[in-house]
């Protein structure tokens, strides 16, 4: 499935001299960055180019799947792995800002004892 850019993405270089993509977004007047190799693979697996921000992660349409997290989809996070941002901010997508953790579940007490009624 191919997609037409609704907001056309624009190349360039960021501060270090690499070459990015900012990539609109949809419902804010903002922009997701990201290294332009990360943007062309992500084109060529066919992903969107119209992409939205969901006030903590940048989101996009993803055959076979609905919408897919864009940060997951650069570091191919392991399943039971959350994508941080290493400067906090969840529009800079460079593969370079981005480090997955393990998501650690905490176990729910047994109710055993002595407990008071509520």
């Amino acid at each position: 499935m191919s997609y037409e850019p609704l907001r056309p993405p624009q190349r360039g270089v960021d501060d270090r001299g690499r070459p990015v993509v900012r990539v609109p977004l949809a419902s804010i007047n903002a922009h997701a960055i990201l290294d332009a190799d990360d943007y062309d693979t992500l084109m060529a697996l066919g992903v969107s180019p119209n992409w939205s921000f969901s006030g903590r992660m940048v989101r996009a349409a993803c055959p076979p799947l609905n919408t897919q997290r864009i940060a997951r989809l650069i570091v191919n996070a392991p399943e039971g792995h959350a994508v941080r941002h290493k400067n906090r901010n969840g529009l800079d997508l460079r593969r370079e800002n981005l480090f997955t953790v393990p998501i650690t579940r905490h176990s729910i007490p047994p109710l055993t004892g002595h407990h008071r009624p509520l």
